[in-house]
């Protein structure tokens, strides 16, 4: 009966949090259509404002943004879309986006996991330009691993290497229905920053406590979406370039099984070329629900040649995934949507790199302006 007694108290827990969730949602729905309406007192153009300086509504933004109103799609609805594609749309200024990731990256050969959460911004500046930052939580575990000379588990939790992002939209779709109509295309520049730990580790966390690997990386990246109702697809192809780092003893490598030994001090690492390229098939079910399945596949690969620094001293890996996925939007109104994806990637191919099996699940807040989301 104590048995019965907890799982009671916990499944009340449950329902609890499930309850609290889905009224946080209604919540972040209402203010997302209060917030964002139209109250004439607070409109510039509106006789009585309350308040010492006016603030801008929806309809005053649209009309002092006209030039800047991106192209309205006849079909093109909200979704969560693929994991690892990025979109070629932008948001329209005056709208945002809110999307943790949570990336469970398993990796049972070596008795390891790594919890890989970030945190996305995304703003609509105007002029096709969305501006996005990632700010990533990590969650390490290591197992028991007698090949490996661990005898006992660790973990670490972190913030790791932060990431800003511009996206430059150069082309919007032509046409939803026409497979062959033009695409929408995009160009995006990418910048990391070393905010994880990467020197200085514990030996007795078994690399757990690397939440970085120590370098500024560019990146160049090319988004091709394109409609043809009731599919979606995507495709993200670029390179990235990752600077040299001093690092230190136990440092793993990118490939995550390359280590350096305990006594190794002031080691120059420099990276190859990092290849990346993605692409996914979108089928939208329902479309105003949101609702669909997605087929994607990734894939990374890591040369022996830096383009900028000459020859590489880390390993150099490859590998591709196929990742079957599902969506939802709920709740969505003309001021605010949240959009929901699920699934897992599955290993296909690698090499110098281990068997890698990633759980995923994402939500996305959208905070739409007057000119709607990105792709509406």
């Amino acid at each position: 009966m104590k048995d019965m007694r907890k799982k009671g108290s916990v499944a009340s827990w449950c329902r609890a949090g499930i309850l609290g969730g889905c009224l946080l949602l209604e919540g972040l729905g209402f203010f997302g259509s209060q917030a964002w309406a139209d109250p004439a007192a607070m409109s510039p153009s509106g006789a009585g404002s309350p308040m010492m300086f006016p603030f801008t509504s929806d309809a005053d933004m649209a009309r002092d943004f006209q030039a800047l109103a991106p192209p309205i799609l006849p079909w093109g609805p909200n979704t969560s879309g693929p994991f690892f594609t990025g979109t070629a749309e932008v948001e329209p200024i005056g709208s945002w986006y809110l999307e943790p990731f949570a990336y469970d990256f398993i990796t049972p050969g070596i008795s390891a996991s790594s919890l890989y959460m970030p945190m996305r911004l995304a703003v609509g500046l105007g002029h096709n330009v969305e501006f996005d930052t990632f700010l990533p939580l990590i969650q390490n575990w290591q197992g028991v691993d007698p090949s490996q000379g661990i005898d006992h588990s660790a973990s670490h939790f972190g913030v790791g290497n932060t990431h800003f992002e511009i996206k430059w939209e150069l082309t919007s779709d032509a046409d939803v229905y026409e497979p062959l109509a033009r695409p929408a295309i995009a160009l995006t520049f990418d910048f990391w920053v070393p905010s994880g730990q990467y020197q200085n580790l514990n030996p007795q966390d078994y690399g757990t406590d690397q939440l970085g690997n120590g370098t500024y990386n560019e990146g160049v990246f090319v988004l091709v979406r394109k409609h043809v109702k009731p599919f979606m697809f995507y495709l993200q192809v670029g390179d990235i370039i990752e600077n040299p780092s001093t690092v230190g003893a136990g440092y793993t490598f990118n490939n995550g099984t390359g280590q350096l030994p305990l006594t190794t001090t002031n080691f120059h690492m420099v990276d190859g070329n990092l290849t990346y390229y993605a692409g996914a098939f979108e089928h939208v079910v329902n479309t105003e629900w949101g609702a669909g399945y997605l087929l994607e596949f990734y894939g990374e690969t890591q040369s022996g040649t830096n383009l900028f620094f000459g020859a590489a001293n880390a390993p150099s890996w490859s590998f591709f995934w196929l990742a079957p996925e599902v969506e939802l939007t709920w709740p969505h109104t003309e001021k605010f949507a949240a959009t929901w994806g699920a699934g897992v990637a599955l290993p296909v191919y690698q090499s110098n790199y281990p068997h890698t099996y990633t759980p995923m699940g994402t939500v996305t807040l959208y905070f739409n302006g007057p000119f709607g989301y990105r792709g509406m």
